[in-house]
């Protein structure tokens, strides 16, 4: 392999190109991906005439409460990140993945319920 050239403006990495992006913008591109809900227009319910087509209305409010409650799903299994992230980072030890009690009192009910989680997703792999 040849070595890659040094960046000439003292810089000790090069800055991104066009096409690349960052790690805080692919983050926050999944973020607002997340975060969009599709929903349909009115304007099929209505006829030429301007009445409401009671049935297309329904079924497009329904399309949407269904669209509501899967991008409200989404989100909550997308964007969170784990009980163990919030700790102070003086206080992160590899031990508090396993020992719930390292974790700080704010912190334990939602680390006890992932360390739960993750346990019966590994017995549900495994058998």
């Amino acid at each position: 392999m040849a070595p890659k050239p040094a960046p000439t403006n003292g810089q000790k990495r090069k800055a991104p190109e066009g096409n690349e992006t960052s790690s805080l913008a692919r983050k926050r591109q999944k973020t607002q991906v997340v975060r969009t809900i599709p929903s349909q227009s009115t304007d099929a319910a209505l006829s030429v005439t301007g009445e409401l087509d009671v049935a297309s209305f329904v079924k497009a409010r329904e399309y949407e409460i269904n669209a509501l409650e899967k991008s409200m799903q989404n989100s909550r299994h997308e964007l969170t990140t784990r009980a163990f992230q919030q700790v102070p980072r003086n206080m992160r030890r590899r031990t508090a993945s396993h020992n719930v009690k390292k974790v700080p009192r704010r912190l334990r009910r939602r680390a006890e319920r992932e360390v739960s989680d993750t346990i019966r997703a590994e017995d549900e792999c495994v058998g």
